[in-house]
Formats: C-alpha cells, sequence, structure tokens
C-alpha cells in the first residue's frame, strides 16, 4: 500500500481532496482553504519533492500531507484551493476537469516574462472546472477571457467564541496591502479626538506598502502585528473580535467587489458591524449601506462614522442575514 493510499482510506466518506498550491501563509487563500477543510472535513494536501507520512500544520487547527506530484495525481477529485506563480509548472499535469477556485482577478494577471498558463494561449482554465466566490469574478472571467465558471459562496465554519475579549472598539483585521487602502483607516484616526475610537490594526504587512504609504502616518502606534492563527481570531489569548462594535475594510480590486470576504464573514458571525469602501459595495447588491453594513471612501467618512453615537441593532441582525447562505453551501 503506497502512502497516499494509507492515508486516505480510513476517511471513507471524503469527497474532495484539496490542494493548497501557493506560497502565502496569511490572507484570503488561506482562509477559504481552513473553513472548506475544517467544514467538511476535506484532506489538504500541498506538492514537494517527496511524499511524507507525516502531517504538518496550516494553521487554524488543519493540518496537510506533502505529496510528490506522482502522488497528488493518484488521488481523487482534486480541488486546487488557490494557486500562485511558484506552482503554475504543475498545472499542466492535472487532469481535465480538476476543481480550481479563482479568488479575485489579479490571479488571471498576464506577465510576459513568466507566461500564466492560465490563461496564456491555451488556456488551461477550459480545461478545468472553474468555481468563483463572487459573481464579479465570475463575469470578469466569462467577459474577460471567455472562461465559464460556477458561482458559490465562501463556505463558513462555525467556531467557537467563548474567549476573553480584547475589547476594541474598532478593529480591521485584512492584510496590510495596498488594495486594502490601510492608509484611508490611519487618516481618519488622525482625524479622531476620542482615542479610544481609533481603529486597531492587526494582520500581515506588505512592508513595502507600510514604507512608501503608511510611514508618516502612525502605523507602528495602531497595528498590533499578526493576530494568531487560529478561530476565534486572538491576540495576546484574547478574542479580537468579542464585543468589537466595528470591523473596518477598506478593500478595493480592480473588476471585483460587491460580495462577501472572509473578513467580512468573521465580523457578521461576532455580531460586529461593518464598514466598507463604498467603491466594493458598489459592485453587487450583497451589502446595502444603511441596511447591512456602512460605507466610506474617504478619511473624513470613516472618522465621522466612528466618532458618531450609533444604536448598531438592526445593523447587526440585518447583516446576519447575509451569513446564513455561507453557513449551507455545500462545496
Amino acid at each position: 500500500m503506497d502512502i497516499i493510499q494509507k492515508y486516505i482510506e480510513p476517511n471513507p466518506v471524503e469527497e474532495l481532496s484539496l490542494v493548497y498550491l501557493a506560497k502565502p501563509i496569511y490572507g484570503g487563500w488561506v482562509t477559504f482553504t481552513v473553513h472548506l477543510a475544517k467544514k467538511f472535513n476535506y484532506r489538504l494536501y500541498k506538492v514537494g519533492k517527496r511524499s511524507e507520512k507525516k502531517v504538518r500544520p496550516f494553521g487554524y487547527n488543519v493540518d496537510y500531507q506533502n505529496v510528490s506530484l506522482e502522488d497528488l495525481l493518484k488521488l481523487p477529485n482534486l480541488m486546487i484551493t488557490a494557486v500562485d506563480k511558484h506552482y503554475w509548472s504543475i498545472l499542466p499535469h492535472l487532469h481535465p476537469n480538476t476543481k480550481i477556485v479563482i479568488h479575485d482577478p489579479t490571479e488571471l494577471k498576464i506577465n510576459k516574462s513568466s507566461p500564466n498558463p492560465l490563461v496564456q494561449e491555451h488556456k488551461l482554465l477550459n480545461l478545468f472546472k472553474v468555481y468563483t466566490i463572487r459573481e464579479t469574478v465570475q463575469k470578469f472571467l466569462a467577459e474577460k477571457h471567455g472562461i465559464q465558471s460556477e458561482f458559490k459562496v465562501h463556505p463558513f465554519y462555525q467556531y467557537s467564541c467563548s474567549k476573553p475579549p480584547y475589547s476594541c472598539y474598532a478593529v480591521t483585521i485584512s492584510r496590510i496591502d495596498f488594495d486594502k487602502n490601510t492608509d484611508i483607516i490611519l487618516k481618519a484616526n488622525q482625524l479622531i479626538q476620542d482615542s479610544k475610537k481609533k481603529v486597531q490594526i492587526f494582520g500581515a504587512e506588505n512592508r513595502l506598502y507600510v514604507h512608501h504609504k503608511l510611514g508618516e502616518l502612525d502605523f507602528y502606534n495602531f497595528w498590533k502585528g499578526k493576530f494568531e492563527k487560529d478561530y476565534p481570531l486572538m491576540y495576546e489569548g484574547k478574542d479580537i473580535l468579542q464585543d468589537c462594535k466595528y470591523v473596518v475594510d477598506m478593500s478595493t480590486i480592480k473588476n471585483d467587489g460587491g460580495g462577501s470576504q472572509y473578513t467580512f464573514l468573521e465580523a457578521i458571525y461576532q455580531d460586529c458591524v461593518l464598514i466598507l469602501h463604498r467603491d466594493w459595495i458598489k459592485q453587487g447588491s450583497t451589502f446595502i449601506e444603511g441596511v447591512n453594513c456602512l460605507a466610506a471612501e474617504t478619511p473624513e467618512e470613516l472618522a465621522t462614522i466612528l466618532s458618531e453615537s450609533r444604536d448598531i441593532t438592526n445593523l447587526v441582525t440585518e447583516s446576519r442575514k447575509l451569513l446564513e447562505p455561507h453557513l449551507h453551501v455545500r462545496w
């Protein structure tokens, strides 16, 4: 019995073999993979030089197994949960109709120095079963690249929230990066008079973005660092979102938006009100400003929202309705 068969046989109800073909250890690709694995008890694999009997920690109490490419191709019902340029060479070896998830349009950028096999001349995506997790991305794939996909909402694993609160008024929990517009949040902090209402920043940082955009915005006074890779989101042994009033996410992505991200779902799950960039909201019909979220697009708007007193009961109630499809979707 080879390594792969020995590993998968004890779990006869398994339907998907998840494969993470990317370098990032933080962010939406990781979170999606974790929720999918935990919610449905799917096995997770990475591709290495050789297959290993042992499993390694992926984070969030999910383990993965390293397998060789040869053994990967023996696994049943593969789903590629994420892929980046470091693993493009593997894609031509995958069987037709292999399942693959495309998270946002940036994954299909055409790089002349390193051609992306997903969208170059033969378009490997046309051979695969493609899933998208926002309708804007589904539309982009069809109109820009002629690639058909199936839209499915993010799966959400319901985790226990029994840890003591870190006790923040407002936080941001997304990556600190150009498309996350963390500079808007820091500029808003400069305008907020009440120090308790300033946004506290958690998450992995793009150091280039920090250096060029956040250096003069007092970033390090508000950045707490990376949170623990566990659920609930923890910092110094305390739950970041427990008893938090607002989660701010100023994400904007070209040809994307409107739908949800895991930072949004985590906020809703723990009864925090979302403050989103208005440009994101306008890309779809999921979020309605003043009904299930609040919106801003300038530091001044964001500072005003955070400074005002507001009854958030109805916003929390309405936003909870958005979580339901993610709890019941089947992948």
